[in-house]
């Protein structure tokens, strides 16, 4: 009984990972209580009582988990220079909360990926979480669209009702909503989106079942339908890093299909060219996607650069910055002028951010959890990229599952390098032992 309790809580943890949408609080709390800060908590809880007391304190380290262990050590040092940052940081009240919940979000996002990989059925596991996410995820943005219908727009304060903080739609421009699911952010539900693509990928890989398919052209659906250019290019980029993508695009039907849509999209556009046009001039397209992706003055890319250069002025400020940066979640204090009073204000770039808030040694340690994966695990440069990318224009290390992710790309095989394979041949020749890669 316990273990199905257990297992039901891990497939909503999985599937609910994001779900900020739902305040299982009902907004009594001074922070917003997730079903996966709930869910993931019964899935350690339970998973403690269910371990006998004689085995209570016996780690069972598995070859996936041994592989995570330099990930442990990286992502300790990590938050070791965080919480240091914080005493001598500019805001040391805030930086504490947000480090708290910074350390619960790391730990559970760890603990959720050590459970996926002691699962036996890890395939099934991974499955129906994601059906269950996508699900819900298409509930709410049906939700949403009914709620942009009757003039209910998102709240990032949260001040209003119940039904307007839950399916309040953010939208682009006057003409459609930019649907985010049970995710607050159209940013962060492309990720979350692309996270999900990174888990069938890697625990159902060889599966062209027409389930996996209709899970995967979903994705790609609800990723569009965000309407979020750091979605899009995280989603993107998980597929430009992937070699598996790039063999079945290179396949002949795939040619054939491709070359299709362009004929038959060519040939519409040629056809209707006017009426296209005057359809766009009438809903304000061209003029709204030009803002959203333009690099001028007032633009979303202009306030990106800009605050990623007022980062990069605040590391180097001083010499006691640039080793331990402003503090960690002190960023409110020196961007006043960009985003007024609010305390959820920062450089949306975790790698300014890094170098702001922690300084360059959590930055340097940032980069190399980041880097090591891609060049020691086997399969793991497209999830790295996919992560890399999203973060270049917003920050994502307060996501479990951004931890969650990492932690099981690090728990990959580890690569043979060509000179071990070299080595080993030659070791034969002379009749040495040969080498093998330790996993």
């Amino acid at each position: 009984m316990l273990r199905k309790l257990e297992y039901v809580c891990l497939v909503g943890a999985i599937g609910l990972i994001g779900a900020d949408r739902i305040d299982l609080a009902a907004g009594h709390l001074p922070f917003i209580l997730t079903p996966f800060l709930v869910l993931a908590s019964l899935v350690l809880l339970l998973h403690l009582v269910r371990t006998p007391p004689d085995r209570l304190f016996r780690l069972t380290i598995t070859p996936p988990t041994r592989r995570q262990l330099p990930f442990l050590a990286a992502c300790s040092l990590f938050l070791c220079f965080t919480f240091a940052s914080i005493p001598i940081g500019l805001d040391p009240d805030r930086g504490l909360v947000a480090f708290c919940d910074l350390l619960v979000v790391s730990f559970l996002g760890y603990f959720i990926s050590v459970r996926i990989l002691d699962e036996p059925a890890q395939g099934r596991l991974i499955v129906r979480s994601v059906t269950f996410a996508l699900v819900l995820y298409i509930l709410f943005c049906i939700g949403e669209c009914i709620a942009w219908s009757h003039g209910i727009f998102v709240n990032t304060e949260r001040a209003g009702s119940w039904l307007e903080s839950t399916f309040g739609a953010s939208t682009l421009g006057p003409w459609v909503p930019a649907l985010s699911g049970t995710t607050f952010d159209p940013n962060r539900s492309g990720l979350i989106l692309t996270m999900y693509l990174v888990l069938l990928d890697t625990f159902v890989p060889e599966s062209r079942s027409k389930m996996m398919r209709v899970l995967r052209y979903t994705i790609a659906l609800l990723v569009l339908l965000a309407l979020s250019r750091s979605a899009v290019l995280c989603w993107s980029a998980y597929y430009l890093f992937s070699r598996k993508f790039w063999k079945r695009l290179a396949s002949r039907r795939a040619v054939i299909r491709l070359a299709a849509i362009v004929i038959v999209s060519t040939l519409v556009c040629a056809a209707y060219q006017a009426q296209i046009a005057n359809l766009l001039e009438a809903w304000e397209i061209s003029e709204v996607v030009s803002t959203k992706l333009s690099m001028a003055q007032g633009s979303s890319g202009e306030s990106h650069v800009l605050l990623i250069e007022r980062g990069f002025k605040t590391w180097l400020s001083s010499p006691k910055t640039i080793i331990t940066g402003i503090g960690y979640a002190a960023a409110p204090k020196v961007l006043e002028d960009f985003f007024g009073n609010d305390k959820r204000a920062n450089f949306h770039c975790i790698y300014v951010t890094a170098l702001a808030e922690m300084g360059l040694p959590a930055f340097l340690i940032l980069m190399f959890i980041f880097g090591y994966p891609v060049i020691g695990r086997k399969g793991a440069i497209q999830g790295v990229a996919a992560i890399m990318v999203f973060n270049i224009s917003y920050q994502s290390h307060t996501e479990p599952v951004f931890w969650l992710v990492l932690a099981l790309l690090w728990s990959f095989e580890r690569k043979q390098w060509p000179q071990l394979r070299s080595s080993a041949v030659a070791g034969e020749g002379l009749g040495a032992a040969p080498i093998t890669a330790v996993s």
